[in-house]
């Protein structure tokens, strides 16, 4: 879970430039021509956002699955005064989405998404690689949005898949939003070494020093759905088994030493980047961890390298 920039498009910078060329005609009820209508209530939509979510208001926004024609503006009887879930889900596929070879306007909205992650890592799990673009209030349920950037996020694929449709607009449920929810300076992460067991494993949980207990539940709410604690947890054990050797090396280099500089040269490297990284964690667990320094570690060569 980590903080992103804004994207750099609103509605206003690019929805005219992405419909043009689009057809418009009988057979798509003259969508063009509806969307047109309603771009200026799509702005004030994507504005009522921006207010909500920067004041942790998010959850009192309402559902919407259509998208009334303003009144004043007059289309011919035969257009539908209405734009409907399913219409806005394939504007969304269609025109901005598009396909990747696509030089139109849309498709460089949608790539200036995906590309507005921290070293293309995905936002929700901080770890694996971005492969698409994740509505945080899903389109199906709040189409106004369907296409509004402040509501598009860069995503892997598992945590899209994990996350799918959910949502939930209690205030203890939301999720966070990485375009308003920083919470970079909060120890929200805690890792533990599973004591009593060779070879080494950990558990990974939300710290229960999170003051802000509406907080705590959004984070906790979040590292549950998208199953973050074995993530982390399967994660740092692969870690673990590649460091092995050195670890080992270190330690009879220096037994007094306990490997101590090794893991703190790795812990300080790791905080440097991302004080909530389950590698930070990790390798704070293992300094802090008695039995691992005075059990486990004289005994790592015969677990690990035995053959």
């Amino acid at each position: 879970m980590y903080y992103l920039q804004m994207p750099k498009y609103s509605i206003k910078d690019y929805f005219e430039k992405m419909l043009k060329g689009r057809h418009n005609n009988e057979k798509n009820d003259f969508i063009k021509t509806r969307l047109l209508a309603v771009q200026s209530k799509l702005i004030d939509e994507e504005s009522a956002y921006q207010s909500l979510a920067e004041k942790k208001e998010l959850y009192s926004i309402s559902e919407q699955d259509t998208i009334s024609i303003p009144t004043d503006i007059l289309l011919d009887d035969s257009i539908p005064q209405i734009i409907n879930a399913t219409e806005m889900e394939k504007v969304y596929s269609n025109f901005l989405v598009d396909n990747p070879e696509s030089n139109k306007m849309g498709r460089k909205v949608y790539n200036s998404i995906l590309s507005n992650a921290y070293f293309n890592l995905c936002p929700y799990c901080s770890h694996r690689e971005v492969k698409t673009v994740d509505h945080y209030l899903p389109k199906s349920k709040f189409i106004s949005f369907a296409v509004t950037p402040i509501n598009l996020l860069p995503c892997c694929s598992d945590c899209n898949k994990d996350k799918l449709d959910d949502y939930n607009l209690e205030p203890e449920k939301m999720l966070i939003h990485p375009y308003f929810d920083d919470i970079s300076s909060i120890d929200w992460l805690e890792c533990r070494v599973n004591e009593n067991i060779l070879p080494i494993t950990f558990s990974y949980e939300v710290s229960d020093s999170i003051t802000d207990s509406v907080l705590k539940s959004r984070i906790t709410n979040q590292f549950e759905l998208l199953s973050l604690g074995k993530l982390y947890a399967d994660n740092a054990t692969r870690e673990f088994n590649k460091r092995v050797k050195s670890l080992i090396n270190e330690y009879r280099s220096n037994q007094t030493n306990k490997a101590m500089d090794f893991l703190n040269d790795n812990y300080e490297s790791y905080l440097f980047d991302n004080k909530n990284s389950w590698q930070t964690k990790m390798f704070k667990a293992l300094k802090e961890s008695r039995w691992f320094l005075n059990d486990a570690l004289p005994n790592l060569h015969n677990v690990y390298l035995k053959n």
